[in-house]
């Protein structure tokens, strides 16, 4: 019998990752491009990333025709916004296309669409949350003006201001300011006004920032340290209005996806002591799926598959196998 085939999707403001698999749960193909939020990258590039890492996807596999497919994709809240990216797609078969927010597919993947609590913070940040009567919730994801607490722009933005606070004597000295002078090629701190204002500092490259009070942080530097516990503590209210609202208790998951994570030890610390005040009994670690994963289990439950164990075993394997051959 003929096997059908599922496609999952995950695009961000950095950058776009899919994977195909097959609805007995084996992830055949795995896929990557540019970045594909439509707000950020507009409507033409979104498209384009998405295309391009579907199709090495499909390259690789040689399956370009899908029972289900879901995009979990930043930037698409808004129906008019999906409606403008659908119609830049020139791809072949999608079977029957969801698109959603990439919230959903974070969680999906992290629990294994199980019930639970994720929090993303990469270049901005949110908590998502589902309870297994199927009520959802989401605080923050409001955009780097209105919001992002936690996130890689809130981490370089404060890197950047402690920096500036160390240059006029209005704040301590950090090992921010030399740092973030090396990395943007500043002769006086003075420079890095036109160059926020004038140049091409927008969120993107001021959270790449983020690593910088990462390493100061590493280096026992107290501005740094104070600015990553600060932004574990703000996911952690993130995490904890989420968990309220839906009601969880337990030892229900919360899975952390995002680079942010990858800063050291300080922000997950701080995130769980302020989410443990809410829920001491949840499960905070890392997630069991990478979004795209994710997404491609909404597709195949979408399809009409039950994700029972065994299946999600199935794609624990095969995803090891493709990524020790991918290397």
């Amino acid at each position: 019998m003929e096997e059908h085939h599922v496609l999952g999707v995950d695009g961000g403001g950095s950058r776009t990752r899919c994977v195909i698999a097959s609805l007995s749960g084996h992830i055949l193909a795995r896929g990557s491009g540019g970045p594909s939020n439509p707000l950020t990258a507009g409507f033409d590039c979104a498209a384009e990333a998405i295309q391009a890492a579907v199709e090495e996807a499909s390259r690789r596999c040689g399956i370009n025709s899908f029972e289900a497919s879901v995009m979990g994709l930043a930037g698409t809240e808004r129906a008019s916004a999906m409606e403008s990216l659908v119609a830049r797609l020139t791809l072949p078969d999608l079977g029957n296309l969801k698109i959603i927010g990439d919230a959903q597919v974070a969680l999906a993947g992290a629990t294994g669409c199980r019930s639970g609590v994720v929090v993303i913070s990469g270049t901005g940040s949110i908590a998502y949350g589902e309870n297994d009567a199927g009520e959802t919730a989401r605080a923050g994801g409001w955009g780097w003006r209105l919001g992002d607490e936690g996130s890689g722009y809130d981490i370089g933005n404060r890197a950047l201001i402690a920096a500036l606070r160390d240059h006029d004597g209005r704040g301590p000295a950090t090992l921010l300011t030399e740092k973030i002078r090396g990395v943007l090629g500043l002769g006086d701190l003075d420079e890095l006004v036109d160059l926020t204002y004038r140049g091409n500092m927008g969120s993107e490259e001021v959270a790449a920032l983020a690593g910088l009070a990462g390493e100061a942080a590493g280096e026992g530097d107290n501005v740094a340290l104070r600015i990553l516990e600060g932004a574990g503590v703000e996911l952690g209210i993130a995490a904890s209005a989420v968990i309220r609202r839906l009601g969880l208790t337990g030892g229900f998951k919360l899975g952390l996806v995002g680079g942010v994570f990858n800063l050291g030890p300080l922000i997950r610390m701080s995130l769980e002591r302020s989410v443990r005040r809410t829920a001491p009994d949840c499960v905070i670690s890392r997630p069991r799926f990478p979004p795209e994963v994710g997404a491609a289990l909404l597709a195949i439950r979408d399809a009409g598959v039950e994700l029972e164990d065994e299946l999600l075993h199935t794609m624990e394997v095969s995803f090891e196998v493709l990524m020790e051959a991918s290397g």
